[in-house]
């Protein structure tokens, strides 16, 4: 009886921090920012520079696992890296709704 007890406790305890993980997250809500520039290189070297579609600047892209590197930066001030593949239907100019993490974009839309 007493094995049932301590069983008991320690898995409403494990229920207990489950709630607490699930309920109690930071919700991460979405920036609406329009698309200024866009950024791509045809390199695969350590440190890849992009160089901008508008604006011809260049800036250093941090590697990732999607090649090749790209960017966008928006009118927020931040530029992040992207998979280039999965986001080339979005144009210099547009208005989008983005979620990030750092300096990478996890989630872009049109609508919000």
């Amino acid at each position: 009886m007493e094995k049932l007890k301590w069983k008991l406790a320690l898995f409403i305890i494990c229920l207990a921090v489950l709630a607490g993980l699930i309920f109690f997250q930071r919700p991460v809500s979405y920036q609406r920012v329009k698309i200024i520039d866009k950024f791509y290189t045809p390199n695969r070297k350590e440190m890849p520079v992009a160089t901008g579609v508008k604006t011809k600047r260049k800036i250093k892209v941090a590697p990732t696992t999607t090649k090749p590197y790209c960017a966008i930066a928006f009118n927020n001030g931040k530029t992040l890296a992207i998979d280039c593949d999965t986001y080339l239907n979005f144009n210099i100019g547009d208005q989008v709704y983005i979620k990030y993490r750092g300096n990478r974009l996890t989630d872009i839309r049109r609508k919000g």
